[in-house]
């Protein structure tokens, strides 16, 4: 409300109330300041919902999209007579094989089936499985990603003894980046393949043949 004022000498004015006195001043602060709690809840809740997204992408992410892993490849059985079928094999895997091919493994003449890519493998890596019969005999999985703290010397390998059991091995050189087995007429051969950590040329690599789970036989390329 305006207020008339008489000066000393008889001139009559009004004098104005200051706009922060005025009604309509505090209305229109309690109405910025709604619309900006609401603004402000709104961003909270589109960054939770983000959030939320994101851990759902990633745990998403962090789960296998396909069978191709080396826990469905340990759950494969070797026989001609017995191993796991074909239908199975392709089943758990959930995804149609890269490529086929025939084969001879000792002697017997195998369908192999190639699936590249395994859950996290290096970009080469794969897995291989031979059907006689509609049955595995044999598997093959390569590129398994493994850090080692100590890169693997010559001498290491040139120490390894026949007859070592496959615990020594994994013991003294870790956990093996790549398998090879096999189960034919009741035989059964298993290969290690090494290829990160080791010692020498690029491409250096060994492999440790076990027969009956002991060391039976081992080669190397470029190592030092």
């Amino acid at each position: 409300m305006s207020k008339k004022i008489k000066d000393e000498n008889g001139n009559v004015y009004i004098k104005k109330k200051p706009f922060y006195k005025r009604i309509w001043f505090w209305i229109l602060v309690v109405i910025v300041i709604i619309f900006a709690s609401s603004q402000m809840g709104k961003g909270s809740s589109d960054n939770t919902k983000s959030s939320s997204s994101s851990s759902s992408s990633a745990s998403s992410s962090s789960k296998s999209t396909t069978g191709l892993t080396k826990a469905n490849f340990d759950k494969i059985a070797l026989s001609d007579s017995t191993g796991t079928s074909e239908k199975d094999v392709k089943a758990m895997f959930k995804k149609t094989p890269s490529s086929t091919d025939t084969q001879t493994i000792d002697n017997v003449s195998a369908n192999m089936y190639t699936w590249s890519g395994i859950d996290g493998g290096d970009i080469a890596s794969a897995i291989v499985v031979g059907f006689e019969n509609g049955h595995a005999i044999s598997k093959d999985i390569t590129g398994i990603k493994v850090t080692r703290s100590n890169k693997i010397t010559l001498a290491q390998f040139n120490a390894i003894q026949n007859g070592a059991s496959k615990t020594d091995i994994q013991k003294q050189f870790g956990d093996p980046n790549g398998y090879d087995l096999t189960n034919i007429g009741g035989q059964s051969s298993e290969m290690w393949s090494y290829t990160s950590g080791v010692n020498g040329d690029v491409g250096a690599n060994f492999n440790i043949t076990f027969t009956n789970g002991v060391v039976s036989g081992k080669t190397q390329v470029s190592m030092k």
